[in-house]
C-alpha cells in the first residue's frame, strides 16, 4: 500500500464505498476526481485507520470541494494527471458541440434534398421576451391632428364638415360615380 503525505496529488476511487458508514452524496460527487491531500488524522479509536482530507480544484485552479476519506479510497496521482483529465474533458465537450452542429446540418441538408421542408419556409424563431408597448405610448403628433375635446361633444355638423374637407382633398365624387354607367352593363 502506498504511503501518503500532505500535499500529495491523489485520485479518489471511481466507485462508491457504500459499506463505509460515513460515505454520503458529497463523497459520490467527488468519485474519480483528482485533488491534493490537505490534512491527515489517525482514528483515536483505531490506530490502523487514517482519515485523509482531499481538496478538489476546478479547471482554473480554484478550490471546489473537500471531504474526508479513508486511505483505501484514494490512489496516488500527479498534477499532470489532473491537467490531462481537465483538457480531455474540455476537448470531449467541444467535440460533442461540433458533432451536434454537424448532425443538425446533415439533417437539414437531407430534409431539403428529399423535399421534406420547403426552402421558402422560415425556420421557427426562438421565443424571446419582448418589451411590450402600448399604442398610447407611441406618439405621432406630427402626423395627425389631435382632438382635444371630449368625444361626446362631436356634433353631426362637425362630422359633415370633416367629410366635406376629405371630399375636397380627394377630388373624386363617389356619389356621381354610381350614377353614370361605364358601358359594362
Amino acid at each position: 500500500m502506498a504511503t501518503f503525505k500532505k500535499g500529495d496529488w491523489v485520485q479518489i476511487t471511481p466507485t462508491a464505498d457504500n459499506g463505509w458508514q460515513h460515505w454520503n452524496t458529497a463523497h459520490d460527487a467527488m468519485t474519480g476526481m483528482i485533488g491534493t491531500i490537505v490534512d491527515m488524522e489517525e482514528d483515536p479509536d483505531d490506530a490502523a485507520t487514517t482519515f485523509v482530507q482531499v481538496l478538489i480544484y476546478d479547471e482554473s485552479g480554484e478550490p471546489l470541494m473537500q471531504e474526508w476519506f479513508l486511505m483505501r479510497h484514494i490512489i496516488l496521482s500527479t498534477r499532470y494527471d489532473k491537467v490531462l483529465k481537465d483538457e480531455r474533458d474540455r476537448a470531449c465537450e467541444e467535440l460533442q458541440r461540433w458533432e451536434r452542429k454537424k448532425r443538425e446540418m446533415v439533417d437539414d441538408s437531407l430534409r431539403k434534398a428529399f423535399g421534406l421542408v420547403d426552402e421558402e419556409e422560415p425556420k421557427p424563431k426562438k421565443k424571446t421576451k419582448k418589451k411590450t408597448t402600448s399604442a398610447l405610448e407611441i406618439s405621432h403628433e406630427e402626423d395627425f391632428e389631435k382632438w382635444e375635446d371630449d368625444t361626446e361633444e362631436i356634433l353631426q355638423r362637425d362630422i359633415d364638415t370633416i367629410l366635406d374637407e376629405l371630399d375636397e382633398l380627394d377630388g373624386f365624387d363617389y356619389d356621381l360615380a354610381w350614377k353614370t354607367t361605364d358601358g359594362a352593363d
